[in-house]
């Protein structure tokens, strides 16, 4: 009988084991190699097999999110495979498969910027490093062909970048002009693990452009509204190559030789990057605009490069000036819209596109400690048919893109817009804090807001396209990733919280057990500023 018994106890306690160390996962499938999970995971160019949902007989369950490899099976012969956690749970679910002896699971820290092979298309620079250097910094390269290669390297190389390599056409100089995170349809393969090949990365110093303004004239008569005329520009780079087109900024400026916020942009010129002690001599055709008033002038130029070493030389008036008579009555009306195709901007975010129009579904990213934007050009175009007065543009912060008494001004100073003609356009800077909004700490998803001619200083012909938004997401660096697993949260103790309004006055008192119920108090009261008061901070929280 006591044998019987102990029998019994010994099944209960074995089945009772069984059931506590089953952990129900549901797997995403990514595929056999590496170079098949990136495209599944990373670059989402390929769907790999459905999801699986399974019961794990082991002591602990996978991290959700996180990317394992895996025979799944312990013993399998089928081979490894890659599995990102969508779902994972302490306990056995009754669905899926039970794998009773499951195979190892090796963590994947970074799928994307895993060891695997990447696509690269780079142009042949030259043989030596004199002869890279001297095609490099004169905008040329030794041949045409973009070499098809796939390279083993953790993080895809970059496009501009040299490297000296031999993928199997001799060590050479190498110009990146295309790259992937993907393998590619290559032609060379190259392994950089490999002790014994070459390849290496390599900088090439060229001397910076110093654009210099000559001179320029749009001869001493007298100019009437809404005629034709050429104005006449003469530059020259006595510095080194320029890496980037040039702009020649043209303006009228009334009574006076000196550049000043008050004077008329009449034409934007585009100039090909230029060589050393390269001259460039132009002579566009412009439209005095109608709405200009009676008067005597200077022609301005202007001359901008993103690389320039010396702006003190960029400027320069005509030797004479000019009369304009106001012959015709202007009609129709300025209308000035944020270009975002020319908007560029650069933040936290390290997959995010340069231009605002590329940004698609992506957010920038912010440190809402000490967090920067940059707004590395904000271009201003006047698409209306007259043109525009001096303006200002300003910065909101918004939770849902519209502008109202509910958003946050900018504490930062406004941007200065110069006049513009119609169909000409002005670019502008600026660097957006994450301080400057009242010194709010502010967490999540908000939106960023520009408003072009928030000064109203212009009658519209639309006065409907002057906000254009930038989706952001602010970040705390500090915060602690919080589990999703259903025993953590049920062992989070609750704490109070007080909830005051802007004036000081308590307007909620509740207990909650994160941070997210924190915020989720505020639901019941209206838009605005609180302050939320716990055990361990206070904080401002905008709503």
């Amino acid at each position: 009988m006591k044998k019987i018994t102990l029998l019994v106890l010994v099944f209960i306690s074995s089945v009772t084991t069984w059931s506590q160390t089953y952990k129900f996962h549901t797997l995403q499938d990514l595929g056999p190699n590496i170079e098949i999970a990136i495209s599944a995971g990373c670059a989402q160019t390929v769907v790999v097999g459905p999801n699986r949902d399974v019961n794990l007989n082991q002591s602990f369950k996978l991290e959700v999110g996180k990317v394992y490899k895996s025979d799944l099976i312990l013993g399998s012969t089928s081979g490894s495979r890659y599995y990102k956690v969508l779902y994972a749970v302490d306990y056995y679910l009754d669905k899926g498969s039970d794998i009773d002896e499951p195979a190892p699971f090796e963590l994947i820290p970074d799928l994307c910027n895993s060891l695997s092979w990447k696509y690269i298309r780079p142009i042949l620079l030259g043989a030596t490093l004199e002869e890279a250097q001297a095609n490099y910094c004169s905008n040329l390269t030794a041949n045409t062909i973009r070499e098809k290669v796939n390279v083993k390297t953790q993080k895809p190389l970059s496009i501009g970048d040299v490297y000296f390599m031999n993928f199997g056409k001799g060590a050479n100089y190498y110009l990146i002009t295309g790259s992937s995170i993907e393998a590619g349809d290559s032609e060379y393969q190259l392994d950089p693990t490999n002790g014994s090949s070459t390849f290496s990365r390599t900088t090439l110093n060229c001397p910076k452009p110093d654009l210099q303004a000559i001179a320029t004239d749009f001869g001493g008569t007298t100019k009437t509204t809404g005629a034709n005329a050429s104005v006449i520009y003469s530059i020259k780079n006595i510095g080194g190559r320029a890496f980037a087109p040039s702009h020649c900024l043209i303006y009228f400026s009334k009574g006076n030789s000196v550049l000043s916020s008050d004077d008329i942009l009449i034409k934007d010129v585009t100039i090909d990057p230029l060589n050393p002690n390269e001259s460039k001599y132009g002579v566009p055709s412009i439209i005095i605009p109608a709405n200009i008033s009676s008067g005597t002038y200077y022609v301005i130029i202007q001359l901008t490069n993103s690389e320039d070493i010396n702006n003190s030389n960029n400027i320069i008036s005509s030797l004479s000036s000019f009369t304009i008579n106001q012959t015709t009555t202007p009609t129709g009306k300025p209308d000035l819209v944020i270009d975002p195709a020319n908007t560029i901007i650069f933040s936290n975010c390290f997959d995010c596109s340069a231009a605002l129009s590329d940004l698609g579904n992506k957010r920038h990213t912010i440190n809402n400690q000490s967090g920067i934007i940059n707004l590395q050009a904000i271009t201003i175009k006047n698409i209306g048919s007259t043109a525009s007065t001096p303006a200002t543009l300003q910065f909101y912060l918004s939770t849902d893109g519209i502008l109202d008494a509910a958003d946050i001004k900018s504490t930062a100073s406004s941007v200065s817009i110069a006049a513009i003609n119609p169909g000409s356009s002005i670019t502008v800077s600026k660097s957006i804090f994450s301080s400057d909004f009242g010194g709010l700490t502010v967490t999540g998803n908000r939106n960023i807001l520009m408003s072009v001619d928030d000064s109203k200083t212009n009658t519209e012909s639309n006065e409907n396209n002057n906000i254009t938004v930038i989706p952001v997401t602010f970040v705390n660096p500090f915060a602690k990733t919080v589990q999703s697993n259903v025993d953590v949260q049920d062992s989070i103790q609750p704490y109070s919280i007080n909830v005051y309004n802007f004036e000081g006055q308590k307007v909620l008192t509740k207990e909650v057990k994160s941070i997210e119920e924190e915020n989720q108090s505020l639901d019941s009261l209206k838009s605005g500023i609180y302050i939320i008061k716990s055990k361990n901070e206070t904080r401002k929280v905008l709503k």
